[in-house]
C-alpha cells in the first residue's frame, strides 16, 4: 500500500505495543476509524494528544499499519473536569459503535465542534451539548428518530407531553415525561435552545435508552467517573 499523506485526523484511544511502541486509535475524516502502530514512539520526546486536530500520514500492506508523521493542526485544549469526562465518554462511544473503515465525514466535523466548544461552556450547556452529539451520532449510524410528528403522525407539539417508544418514536401522553418543546430543541439541533435542568435529565435519559440497544451489555469507564453523562 502507498503511503496516504496528510489525513485529518483525532486520537480517541491508545495503549501500549510491545517495548516502544503504541497502538492509536484514529478517526479521520477520510478513512473513518483506524488502528495504527506508533513504533518507538514510547521512547520519544514527542507524544500525539487527544482532543486535538492532527494530520496524519501512514503507511502499510497488513490490517496494521505504520503511523509515519503526525502534525497538529490547532493548539492543544485545555480540557479539564466533567468536561475532559465528557470528552473520554465520546472517545468510548466511537471506539465501540463505529465500525472500522467507516467514514462518515459530518460525524468527524461534528466531533470537531464538540472538543472545540466543550470547555468554553457553563454546566448545563456542555449536559446539552453532549445531548445533541449523541443525537447527532445516532442519526450518522443509521438510528435517527423523528422529533417533527410523532408516531401517529402529528406534528409535535411544544405545550403537549410525550413518552417514547423503543424503536417507533414519540407517543402524545397527557402525563409524558418528554416535553414537546425539548424534541422541537432536538430537531432544530441548536445549542442556543437550551432546555431547562429537568428536561436535560430526561433527555439524558431518552439517549441512554436508545444507546444501550447499540452498547448492549458493555460498560463505559467514563459514566464509572461521572454517573451523570
Amino acid at each position: 500500500m502507498k503511503q496516504l499523506d496528510n489525513s485529518a485526523a483525532v486520537l480517541i484511544h491508545r495503549r501500549s505495543y510491545r517495548d516502544s511502541s503504541l497502538l492509536l486509535d484514529f478517526y479521520t475524516r477520510d478513512y473513518g476509524k483506524i488502528r495504527l502502530v506508533a513504533r518507538g514512539i514510547r521512547k520519544s520526546k514527542t507524544s500525539i494528544q487527544m482532543f486535538q486536530r492532527l494530520n496524519i500520514s501512514f503507511s502499510g500492506k497488513g490490517e496494521l499499519k505504520t503511523l509515519i508523521q503526525w502534525d497538529f493542526d490547532d493548539l492543544p485544549r485545555k480540557i479539564t473536569g466533567d468536561a475532559l469526562i465528557m470528552c473520554m465518554y465520546v472517545n468510548e462511544l466511537f471506539s465501540i459503535l463505529i465500525h472500522d473503515h467507516d467514514p462518515h465525514p459530518e460525524l468527524f466535523d461534528i466531533y470537531i465542534n464538540f472538543i472545540d466548544k466543550i470547555a468554553t461552556l457553563e454546566k448545563n450547556s456542555q449536559h446539552w451539548l453532549l445531548r445533541l452529539f449523541e443525537s447527532n451520532l445516532l442519526s450518522e449510524l443509521g438510528y435517527g428518530i423523528d422529533y417533527s410528528c410523532d408516531i401517529d403522525g402529528s406534528k409535535i407539539e411544544k405545550n403537549k407531553s410525550y413518552e417514547y417508544q423503543h424503536h417507533l418514536g414519540f407517543l402524545e401522553q397527557p402525563n409524558g415525561k418528554i416535553l414537546g418543546k425539548l424534541l422541537n430543541s432536538l430537531l432544530v439541533n441548536n445549542l442556543e435552545q437550551l432546555p431547562d435542568e429537568s428536561q436535560l435529565k430526561v433527555c439524558r435519559n431518552l439517549n441512554r435508552e436508545r444507546l444501550s440497544f447499540l452498547l448492549g451489555n458493555r460498560e463505559l469507564k467514563s459514566r464509572e467517573l461521572f454517573f451523570r453523562v
